[in-house]
């Protein structure tokens, strides 16, 4: 089972992990020469680098997008001059019709071939224009610290310290002093990701990081903010719900016992460890074994493994809560993901256990 699936707060800390240089305990050696030795850079669209071959066609694509107005004649026939040679005929013919339409839209719109050839260029653009399918471009300026982002954020191990120092050589003003205390940190919590992000100062500094990135490194939409809140967690028990109390420690559960019984359940989760630690909840398929589960480097199916939920807790913290509506018999799994020191995720460590419900 790879640490893709887990509670929602894991894939939280995961994301925040890539994205804001807390990388340092998620990366793989044999990534280290993409990250810091390749001078070519890339933008949102995938595999297309920056400065690339169609970057005056995106650019002037993107500027129709952003203006209310309708397009001019001038915009019109520079797009034509700029055209990728794979869309060729279909931005001619749209162009045409716009230009024969005199910015009268919707007398361009009515003719079926205008729709049919947009329809064609706009999946062109999808794939090799910044930006495609509603996501923000990634701003040139930052295009090489975007870059070595994403890659980490694509990688599974954790990253070479010279992965980390490229990026730190790279970081834009703007930011500097925020990635120099996370990566700080997560060096001192000698890749404990989870003491790492347990820090205050780490929690602080990654709000201007995101922030930054979702304005300039792409990926960013309207829609962004539509899921806050998802990775809330419950600081009260169901009403009615049988209440067990578990201790995550570093590294193991406490409190969990063999036998749950079925219904309405309210895990009360408190950290009495030294390191962030989630409590992942799974029902496994009938003869999975967790262990071999566990180290495998696919996804399992949901017949394998069905997530059920998840909380999560800093240390020393409590009061969070995993509920379940109703637990129905079967065998469960309780597993931490978060990536501890050297790298291992933390039921590398022994912080798993799995009961019964009858």
């Amino acid at each position: 089972m790879s640490t893709t699936t887990r509670s929602r707060r894991a894939k939280a800390l995961a994301a925040a992990c890539a994205l804001s240089l807390l990388a340092v305990a998620c990366g793989d050696d044999d990534d280290t020469e993409a990250a810091s030795g390749d001078e070519t850079t890339t933008t949102a669209a995938e595999g297309e680098p920056a400065g690339g071959e169609f970057d005056e066609y995106c650019a002037a694509t993107a500027e129709l997008d952003d203006q209310d107005g309708p397009p001019t004649i001038e915009q019109m026939e520079n797009i034509k001059e700029v055209r990728p040679e794979a869309i060729a005929e279909e931005v001619d013919f749209v162009a045409d019709a716009i230009i024969g339409a005199d910015g009268d839209f919707g007398k361009a719109f009515s003719d079926p071939a205008v729709e049919e050839k947009i329809g064609v260029i706009e999946e062109w653009e999808g794939e090799n224009c910044p930006g495609g399918d509603g996501e923000q471009a990634v701003n040139p300026e930052f295009a090489e610290y975007c870059e070595r982002v994403a890659e980490l954020d694509e990688q599974d191990g954790p990253p070479t310290t010279e992965q980390l120092e490229g990026i730190r050589a790279v970081a834009p003003d703007e930011i500097a002093e925020e990635i120099g205390v996370v990566a700080d940190a997560f060096a001192a919590a000698d890749g404990d990701m989870g003491k790492a992000f347990s820090d205050p100062a780490v929690e602080e500094a990654f709000g201007p990081i995101e922030e930054f990135e979702a304005e300039n490194c792409g990926g960013g939409d309207e829609d962004e903010g539509e899921d806050e809140g998802e990775d809330e967690v419950a600081t009260e028990p169901l009403e009615g719900a049988e209440v067990i109390p578990v201790t995550g420690v570093d590294f193991g559960f406490e409190g969990v016992p063999a036998e749950v019984p079925p219904g309405p359940v309210s895990f009360e989760f408190t950290n009495g460890g030294e390191s962030a630690h989630e409590m992942a909840m799974f029902k496994l398929g009938e003869g999975v074994d967790l262990d071999e589960l566990l180290s495998r480097d696919e996804e399992p199916s949901e017949e394998e493994a069905l997530e059920v939920g998840g909380t999560f807790a800093a240390p020393g913290d409590g009061g969070a809560y995993l509920n379940v509506d109703d637990l129905a018999p079967g065998t469960y799994a309780v597993v931490c993901f978060i990536p501890g020191p050297e790298g291992k995720a933390h039921h590398e460590l022994g912080m798993k256990t799995t009961f019964t419900v009858g």
